[in-house]
């Protein structure tokens, strides 16, 4: 299993400055595919991620891994610190990425940190509670809906002016576990995004159209309807 790499920080690893200074401890990078904490293990720190992507894999009562959501800039991880407990997820980066380790206990007392790290925990529930929601749709609008909520997260401006760059290495695995499907239906799905013009690229940079993805995903509502 891959640890935390101890390799220099890249250039925008910067600390946020909601992070007092007496507060913080060195930045720790993780390189593609490393561990930041797995599942099971007892919590001791939060991580604020300054840049990069990671994803939450959690365990699933088949045996097998799901991956729970996808973290970025801004979100705080290791939240089972703050009240001691063990993690309930395994943390794994996506691409390099960079975070501040911090104590919970010291983090909390501080005003404005701890209030940084509620609205943290908000939106990752609001996160969560789409994706119960998103359960019941069909496996189409469930790969639709979770693109549409990639590309406003982590879309970028497109060289063309037309479209949202996603620069996200997602294999069709990922996809499938993101989606609760098989791989074989992901392969499928993307297809039919292609040739409807939704989607562009491959794994690495896509390239998005959101209008077309949200036809797409009334378009696959209606197909049980």
């Amino acid at each position: 299993m891959l640890s935390i790499s101890e390799h220099i920080a890249p250039q925008n690893c910067d600390t946020p400055e909601v992070v007092p200074s007496t507060l913080a401890h060195p930045t720790r990078t993780l390189e593609p595919g490393g561990i930041l904490y797995e599942a099971g293990r007892e919590a001791s720190s939060l991580y604020i991620v300054n840049s990069g992507v990671l994803k939450a894999v959690v365990p699933t009562s088949l045996g097998r891994d799901r991956i729970a959501d996808l973290h970025g800039p801004g979100d705080v991880l290791g939240l089972a610190a703050i009240d001691g407990s063990t993690h309930a997820e395994t943390i794994q980066a996506v691409h390099d990425a960079c975070l501040t380790p911090l104590d919970p206990q010291q983090a909390m007392n501080d005003r404005r940190l701890r209030d940084y790290i509620l609205r943290s925990m908000a939106r990752q529930l609001r996160r969560s509670r789409e994706a119960i929601d998103d359960a019941e749709l069909p496996v189409g609008a469930r790969v639709t809906r979770a693109f549409l909520r990639l590309t406003e997260r982590f879309g970028q401006a497109s060289d063309s002016g037309e479209g949202v760059k996603l620069p996200l290495a997602l294999t069709h695995e990922d996809l499938a576990s993101l989606t609760g499907s098989s791989r074989v239906t992901i392969t499928r799905i993307l297809g039919e995004l292609r040739q409807e013009g939704a989607l562009s690229g491959t794994r690495g940079v896509y390239l998005a159209n959101p209008k077309v993805l949200e036809a797409a995903t009334d378009h696959y509502v209606m197909q049980v309807i």
